[in-house]
Parts: structure tokens; C-alpha cells; sequence
């Protein structure tokens, strides 16, 4: 990745931190009950049986609710094990049978009580709610910058569609993007609802992800 692009992205990053940072718990609830609605209202992106969703924490959107109504609906719900691949586990996605499944204690992120027999491969999930600090209306992402979704999205099947979710701030025009990030399919904000990327998911290796 060229320094100039780095800088570029390091720029937007800040940015949206800080605007993110300023939400009132209020606006963190509200946005993500809207987006939450939309998802379980939009009858396309809502038929899947395998979805893999990270776990909202500080001012993201948050995902319990939906994680609840997914298991409500007898949906298989996974979550990566992003503390595992730290770890030198590899990727892995681990289901889970409710939120108690989630460790909290001492982790920046909870996680997934990890046990041979709740793992699931990721080629076999068929959505991705994933997290963002921005995404442009073609569907590229932003990420935290340590490129873990990135790497797990290559493992992904081509037909799982891969949705972005995210305040309505955080979906801008367009966004710098290299050879190595993965954009999403849609995004899903609080008031413009479902927007389509246009673009083609990139396929990569992960290995080659620096």
C-alpha cells in the first residue's frame, strides 16, 4: 500500500472516529435499532440461515439485539474469533446459541466460547454483518486498519452477501481503497435504509493481505 494512500485512509479514520466518539448513547440506540429494522425487514438480505455478525462494542452499531432476533428465529448465528487469531488460531467463526456464549470479561471484544464442535467453516456462511469506520456508496470499506475482515471475507463463499453496517456520517461519496480490501455488497444505515455497492467483490488471498 502506497505512504500516500496509508495517509489518506489514517486521515478518514480519525475523522470518523471523532464523530463517532461525540454520539449520545441515545443516537448509539436509535441508529441501531433503525438498522437492525432494516435488515430484518429487507425480505432479499434476510432469508439467509448461516450469518456471521461481529459483536457491537463502544459506539458501533450494536448487534445484541439482532443476534437475539436471529436466534428468536432459529437462525445459526456465528462469530469470529477475532481473540483466537491474535492468538495464532487462524480464522475462525464460532457459533452461538445465545449471548451467553459471549465472553466479555477482560476482552476489548467479547468472544465466542470456542469448542470443536461449534465451529463453522466460513465458506459456508452465507451473509457477513461486518463492521466499518466508513464505507462509499460503491461499497468499499474501511476497517480499524488492523485488516482482520478483510482476511476473513477472502475465506468467504462468492454467493454470501456481504453487508456493512453503519451510521449514516460513516457512508460517504468515496473512499481510497487498495488491492487488498474487500468491499461490501451493501451497506445499511439508520435513514438511507439499504444501499447497493456497485462494485464486483475482489477476490484475494488472505495470505497476500499485509
Amino acid at each position: 500500500m502506497s505512504e500516500i494512500l496509508t495517509q489518506e485512509k489514517q486521515k478518514i479514520r480519525e475523522r470518523m472516529r471523532n464523530v463517532r466518539q461525540a454520539l449520545s448513547p441515545s443516537e448509539v440506540r436509535e441508529g441501531s435499532r433503525m438498522v437492525t429494522r432494516s435488515f430484518l425487514d429487507n425480505e432479499d438480505l434476510n432469508t439467509a440461515d448461516l450469518i456471521c455478525t461481529y459483536v457491537g462494542v463502544g459506539k458501533e452499531i450494536q448487534t445484541s439485539s439482532l443476534i437475539e432476533r436471529l436466534l428468536e428465529s432459529d437462525r445459526r448465528v456465528v462469530v469470529p474469533d477475532w481473540e483466537g487469531w491474535k492468538q495464532g488460531s487462524g480464522l475462525r467463526v464460532v457459533r452461538i446459541r445465545s449471548l451467553d456464549d459471549l465472553v466479555s470479561e477482560n476482552r476489548i471484544v467479547p468472544q465466542p466460547r470456542v469448542s470443536e464442535e461449534r465451529l463453522v467453516r466460513a465458506e459456508d456462511v452465507e451473509v457477513f454483518l461486518v463492521p466499518g469506520l466508513a464505507f462509499d456508496i460503491s461499497g468499499n470499506r474501511l476497517g480499524m486498519g488492523g485488516g482482520y475482515f478483510d482476511r476473513l471475507l477472502t475465506l468467504s463463499s462468492p454467493f454470501a452477501n456481504l453487508i456493512g453496517l453503519a451510521y449514516d456520517f460513516q457512508v460517504v461519496d468515496r473512499l481510497p481503497a487498495g488491492n487488498h480490501d474487500v468491499p461490501v455488497h451493501h451497506v445499511i444505515s439508520p435513514r438511507a435504509g439499504v444501499i447497493q455497492g456497485d462494485l464486483h467483490k475482489r477476490r484475494i488471498c488472505a495470505d497476500d493481505i499485509g
